[in-house]
């Protein structure tokens, strides 16, 4: 359909979506105050075809009036028909019927029963006379000419408004703009942008990656409320309470992610300035030396602290190429003391001194096998002091520990000693040919509390602590104790008539001994007398001695690589 207003030049069109109808509600086409002029059009119009539709005289049924021909073409035809026909059934013309009284009688043909239109059926009733129906009619139409008449002229209405819109000139909008003040997204600062460009660039590029990494308010929240420190813990830089901090915030007034993050950097500040302030030394003790190097790393390294081997005091007699390397030594590695060398009895000189010790190999070279001494020295450096209980305490009698090992007020935790060890002498027993042998003894090593080293003999164990008097040479150990007198026979093992290893025969045998007829002892000993076990060596390694633990000092200390 053409609009009416097509070429209502000049015109500017305007939409009757933006026109409001301002006047009255109309209930009867459902037709409110604020309506738009569409609606309020579109409602006019379709009661007006409705109307139309009940007025067009093709929607009524006249077959019962057998009109050939010359039927009503329009509603006033129509009503002027019905009246016409109604006066014929009342008998009276429709000059009479003007002037006729309402009250007076009806021909009974008026009383006929007739089917009514759908339009008058009221509830189930389907049937009036012809009297009602007429006069049903009637009051229908005139009450349809009163709705045009109103209808026409709200319609005129209408159009006088459309025509003040239609003439009024178009609206325009202008979508406001801002110059920016920081960067939005790609949107530079200073720039002049749209707002809704600014709003379309913040909401996909600012909003949706900031929601995304700080997550949603309930994350949010709950990290909030996840603070582990409370009011009343104490800094670590003063020792007071967090609550006593002005930029602490408490937890009265703590509820935003701004408040966390506030608290979060007073506690950081806290720790940083307390770790600031922290220094870091090293500490030596027995066995360990730390280092820490300077910050802000701290490396902290550790290396253990060992003496290493040193002489013990008391046995500066012996010499030679292999006789310095037997010397006598303690190692300090923490609190704990080893000992290793092989440990000799000096033997007087004939003074009571040291005779000096002279071991080696190329040219063989050994002091104390040519002599027949087996006396100890006892007197001066090295020397050593003899008990009649059958012992032997070397360095004079005083401590052998040197120093470096331990300070001179410093003790073992108490005595260590070995089990009895096997100690030999070598001897010559024959000069042409040179022929040795070896005589034995058993000796028991001992490191006394204040550092006091001893050998014990068989004899020493045999007078037990609450005998007065001791059986000495009485026990089997000394089956393995040299007694040799000067002058004797050598022994032969392996003789065929020696039988104390072993004999054919059974039962009680008497034991035969075979002695070499040219080998013979070039002096008398005891080797379970401390007065004749000088020259007898025997192995120091195995013993072991141990520091009070809380001791920390050495004195020398070697620090390994």
């Amino acid at each position: 359909m053409k609009p009416l207003n097509l070429d209502n030049s000049p015109c500017s069109p305007i939409s009757s979506n933006c026109v409001i109808w301002q006047g009255p509600d109309i209930p009867c086409i459902k037709l409110c105050t604020g309506d738009t002029v569409s609606d309020v059009v579109y409602k006019l119009g379709m009661e007006l075809c409705n109307i139309m539709e009940l007025l067009d005289v093709n929607g009524y049924d006249l077959s019962c009036f057998d009109l050939a021909s010359c039927k009503p073409q329009n509603i006033q035809e129509l009503i002027q028909f019905l009246i016409e026909r109604i006066c014929a059934l009342e008998d009276v013309d429709a000059a009479a019927a003007a002037t006729t009284s309402v009250n007076q009688a009806r021909s009974t043909s008026a009383d006929t029963l007739v089917t009514v239109a759908s339009c008058f059926v009221v509830g189930t009733t389907t049937v009036m006379t012809i009297a009602e129906y007429a006069q049903a009619m009637g009051t229908r139409i005139c009450g349809i000419i009163d709705q045009i008449t109103i209808i026409n002229s709200q319609i005129n209405n209408l159009n006088i408004r459309v025509t003040t819109l239609e003439n009024a000139p178009t609206p325009t909008f202008t979508i406001p703009s801002f110059t920016l003040g920081c960067n939005i997204g790609t949107l530079t600062v200073g720039s002049l942008q749209f707002i809704n460009i600014v709003l379309e660039e913040f909401i996909n590029d600012v909003w949706c990656n900031y929601y995304t990494a700080t997550g949603t308010t309930t994350d949010l929240i709950n990290a909030v409320n996840a603070i582990c420190i409370t009011d009343t813990d104490l800094q670590l830089t003063t020792g007071t309470q967090f609550l006593t901090n002005a930029n602490w915030i408490q937890t009265g007034s703590y509820s935003t992610v701004a408040d966390a993050i506030n608290n979060l950097w007073v506690a950081l500040c806290d720790v940083y300035q307390y770790n600031s302030s922290l220094t870091f030394t090293g500490s030596t003790t027995s066995t360990i030396k730390l280092d820490v190097s300077t910050g802000p790393a701290h490396v902290f390294s550790a290396k253990i602290i060992d003496t290493g081997w040193v002489d013990l005091n008391g046995f500066g007699y012996y010499s030679g190429t292999t006789g310095s390397t037997l010397v006598p030594q303690a190692r300090r590695i923490g609190n704990v003391v080893y000992f290793r060398g092989l440990l000799v009895v000096p033997i007087d000189d004939g003074t009571g001194s040291v005779l000096g010790w002279n071991y080696s190999f190329g040219p063989a070279v050994d002091t104390y096998y040519l002599s027949t001494t087996v006396t100890p020295a006892s007197v001066g450096a090295g020397s050593v002091v003899t008990s009649a209980a059958g012992s032997i305490t070397f360095n004079q009698g005083v401590s052998v520990i040197p120093t470096s090992i331990m300070a001179t007020g410093e003790l073992f935790d108490n005595g260590y000693s070995t089990n009895f060890l096997i100690g030999a002498r070598p001897v010559e027993i024959d000069a042409a040919p040179v022929t040795s042998t070896i005589l034995s003894g058993l000796f028991n090593i001992s490191i006394s509390e204040n550092k006091l080293l001893t050998i014990s003999l068989p004899k020493n164990a045999e007078q037990n602590a609450f005998s007065g008097t001791g059986a000495f040479n009485t026990s089997h150990l000394n089956y393995i104790v040299s007694h040799v007198i000067a002058g004797d026979n050598v022994p032969k093992f392996d003789n065929a008539n020696t039988n104390v290893n072993s004999n054919t025969g059974a039962g009680t045998i008497a034991l035969d001994l075979e002695y070499d007829a040219t080998l013979i002892y070039p002096f008398t000993c005891n080797a379970n007398n401390e007065q004749q076990v000088a020259g007898f060596r025997m192995q120091l390694d195995g013993l072991v001695a141990y520091i009070d633990p809380c001791t920390t000092d050495i004195p020398t200390p070697i620090v390994c690589p």
